[in-house]
């Protein structure tokens, strides 16, 4: 058959083509990511976004949506070409981040059904126009006619743009006819998605931003928002700048520790991607418990737990979990860890990148290779978390406080009750290691001068309650002085990350419910009577150590297994 044959038809028709291709995977945020991909191809170094919306049914919606940008601009030939699905002129490059010509358009109409553009190249007088108009376009389709896209003109940017286009080259695209704007979550209120649009792009393009780049949203222009806490100038550092500031601190160096940062082979080719890894700096990770406070949240913390990014030509393209990587599975410690995985366009095929630039499905290859770097890093990030939540804890002396008011209340009471009969027969020299041992315990030891202190405070007290760290599955050691018992409560034990621990977290809750709170308070001091109950029984016995060290130890034991085996009904 010949073209000029009638029993020839078109391979695709174009307008129907178009509105089943409005469900091309975009949400709000990673279409609006398209055009500005395009205005940075153009070099552009000042990128505005403008909303504006409409009542529509008492409901404020997204009228238009507009972008100015400073860069080369188009030409004519360009510009009409610039609404054709499929041109590029960097098509299938592997240097640049625009490669199959079809993310603007698809971008656009995912959006609304109508798109225009004015541009206009240095050294020209004249801004041109085109449009593409997606119900037109199905119209003349139906008709018989073309759904094509018409050469340029000289229709005049509306009123209220002029005074944003850029006084030499530039180009504003302009969406409208909007009926269809979410986030990444399925939301649509205009306000909230406006809001999600600001986080989403701060962080897609954080290099380019923290380069140099300008990118605002309604006037605002945007911080880069860094979940690697690497880059300076960034949301984070402006956040904990102010929440330090307000709180009497001065800020220090607010970057991430970095645990790894180098270019690797992936598994079973001869490719090489960088796969950085780092750790929040403590001003982040502060105390255990934190991560999902009003501080937290504002950091963005709590949606960075198993997040991983993947940055192409230093353009995140997904941000998201991968399934199975972070060994023994994702923790609320690992939102405080930063996970980016760098590329090139040579390797879209193996990163499962999409034409529209949004989602990665890393190869098996690859994803054993970040498996591997995983399982030998995070276990030490998690440790060091462990650490600077313990140090938290020295420093604020919160272990050592936490139980204070009911030791003291417990020496009023044990005034009228009968007396130990615990006989140790410690040496002098050994009674003062055990104050010692408790003191480094307690992080009450920094010097001489503070463990003298604490052990002034401590020494008059029948017993001494202090949660400490203790390796094994004890869940509290006792040790029997004259006249004194030390009660280590295991911050290890699952009974006290389980219960204990959720109950001191809501009782200090100050924006929880009141009653909550004073009744979560009102537990853990239960709980803890019952154990300072338990070890007055305890020594009422001449050799305490010898008749109940087995008791305690199968105590320990057995809370443990029966918390994992019917976890369900607590």
């Amino acid at each position: 058959m010949t073209n000029a044959d009638p029993g020839v038809i078109p391979v695709v028709l174009s307008g129907r083509a178009l509105l089943s291709l409005r469900e091309s995977g975009h949400n709000f945020p990673s279409a609006v990511g398209e055009v500005i991909d395009n205005s940075l191809e153009s070099a552009a170094n000042n990128i505005e976004i403008l909303t504006e919306t409409e009542l529509q049914n008492r409901k404020k919606v997204l009228r238009r949506i507009v972008f100015v940008d400073d860069g080369s601009g188009m030409d004519d030939d360009t510009l009409q070409h610039y609404l054709q699905l499929g041109f590029s002129s960097r098509y299938m490059s592997d240097k640049t981040i625009g490669k199959f010509g079809v993310g603007a358009k698809l971008a656009g109409l995912s959006v609304g059904t109508r798109i225009d553009a004015w541009s206009r190249v240095a050294g020209s007088d004249t801004i041109r126009h085109v449009s593409f108009d997606l119900d037109e376009a199905l119209q003349a389709e139906k008709n018989g006619g073309i759904a094509g896209i018409a050469p340029p003109d000289d229709e005049p940017l509306p009123i209220d743009l002029k005074p944003y286009f850029p006084a030499g080259s530039g180009t504003v695209v302009m969406w409208s006819k909007i009926d269809r704007v979410t986030d990444s979550d399925g939301r649509s209120t205009s306000d909230h998605v406006i809001v999600e649009l600001k986080k989403e792009l701060a962080r897609i393009f954080r290099s380019f931003l923290s380069g140099g780049i300008r990118i605002s949203v309604d006037g605002m222009p945007l911080k880069p928002h860094d979940p690697t806490f690497r880059q300076k100038g960034t949301w984070a550092e402006q956040v904990l700048t102010e929440h330090l500031k307000a709180s009497g601190k001065k800020a220090g160096d607010l970057r991430g520790q970095v645990f790894h940062d180098k270019m690797v082979k992936v598994e079973g080719t001869t490719h090489k991607v960088r796969v950085v890894i780092t750790l929040a700096p403590p001003e982040v990770v502060r105390v255990k418990g934190a991560g999902g406070d009003n501080l937290a949240i504002k950091l963005r913390i709590p949606e960075n737990e198993g997040a991983i990014s993947f940055m192409r030509l230093d353009r995140e393209i997904n941000y998201n979990l991968v399934a199975k990587l972070f060994p023994k599975g994702v923790s609320t410690k690992d939102r405080y860890i930063g996970f980016e995985v760098h590329f090139t366009p040579e390797l879209d095929r193996m990163m499962g990148v999409r034409n529209v630039k949004r989602g990665a499905v890393p190869s098996d290859g690859l994803r054993r290779t970040l498996k591997t770097i995983a399982d030998n890093v995070i276990p030490g990030i998690r440790d060091e978390i462990d650490r600077i939540w313990g140090q938290a804890d020295r420093d604020a002396a919160e272990n050592s406080g936490e139980h204070n008011s009911l030791a003291h209340a417990i020496k009023d009471a044990d005034r009228t009750m009968p007396k130990a009969r615990a006989k140790p027969n410690l040496t002098k020299a050994q009674v003062t290691k055990e104050y010692d041992n408790l003191a480094k315990d307690a992080g009450r030891d920094k010097n001489e001068e503070e463990k003298a202190a604490y052990v002034e405070q401590i020494k008059d007290l029948p017993f001494v309650i202090e949660t400490v760290d203790v390796p094994g599955d004890d869940l509290f050691q006792l040790t029997h002085l004259e006249g004194q018992t030390f009660i280590r409560l295991n911050e290890r034990h699952a009974f006290y990350q389980e219960l204990y621990e959720p109950l001191k977290r809501l009782s200090k809750e100050q924006d929880s419910n009141s009653q909550a709170s004073a009744t979560a308070h009102r537990a853990m001091q239960a709980i803890t009577l019952l154990l300072v109950a338990y070890a007055k029984a305890e020594s009422m016995h001449e050799t305490p150590v010898d008749q109940y060290k087995e008791l305690r130890k199968w105590w320990g034991t057995f809370t443990d297994q029966y918390l994992t085996k019917i976890d369900n009904v607590l």
